[in-house]
């Protein structure tokens, strides 16, 4: 692997975790249009996935009328249930003090990543973020990528992707950039391993060993 220098982070399941704000949305949504509400356990393999891959596997009712009803709640509920996942904050730490240009780049949609960013006062890591409400195709396209690298004047050869689902590794392959896979509080490992990521990591306090280990090689 080349140095790198640059890191485009995946939001949900690689540095948060907004599960319960996006399964009581999702049940709202669902709720309106008079459908049975699911489980937890149903709803959160699909986060990180786009709505409207979802929402085919609980209503046959129209994806746009279920989106409208999702944002309505989720306007309330998303940010407000968010929870950085374990180690987080100290990796950030370090990779901002080791010199890394740290972007994010996520199917959640602007405004909820800018909430995020300003709840636990992250503008001073992430030099530039993308929602999916920025590109006509979200992951699994490479558009978010693209764009977010194109807002700092990067390009794939010096970055790497970090994120912890399929639609992130094939995102990141359609560029093409390298891809390091972190395991999910939602995913499933064995799918991560078939879509085979450069790399593989169990914590994400593996990841500067790693980008670390790699550069100076």
């Amino acid at each position: 692997m080349k140095h790198i220098d640059t890191i485009l982070f995946d939001l949900d399941g690689t540095l948060i975790d907004s599960s319960d704000g996006v399964v009581e949305a999702v049940n709202y949504s669902l709720a309106q249009l008079g459908e049975p509400i699911q489980p937890p356990e149903k709803i959160k393999p699909f986060i990180g996935f786009p709505l409207s891959t979802m929402y085919p596997h609980f209503s046959d009712k129209p994806i746009k009328d279920l989106y409208a009803h999702f944002q309505v709640k989720a306007a309330d509920t998303v940010v407000q249930s968010t929870i950085v996942l374990p180690h987080v904050e100290d990796v950030l730490c370090q990779l901002k003090d080791a010199g890394y240009t740290m972007t994010i780049a996520s199917t959640k949609i602007r405004k909820h990543i800018t909430g995020v960013i300003d709840k636990f006062g992250w503008d001073k890591y992430f030099k530039a973020y993308s929602g999916g409400d920025e590109v006509k195709h979200v992951k699994p396209a490479p558009d978010i990528f693209s764009l977010t690298l194109k807002k700092i004047q990067a390009t794939e050869k010096h970055s790497i992707v970090v994120g912890d689902t399929i639609n992130d590794i094939y995102a990141a392959q359609g560029v093409p950039i390298p891809v390091i896979a972190v395991h999910s509080p939602y995913g499933d490992k064995e799918e991560l391993v078939k879509s085979k990521p450069n790399y593989i990591i169990d914590s994400i306090e593996e990841l500067l060993p790693l980008l670390q280990g790699h550069s100076n090689a």
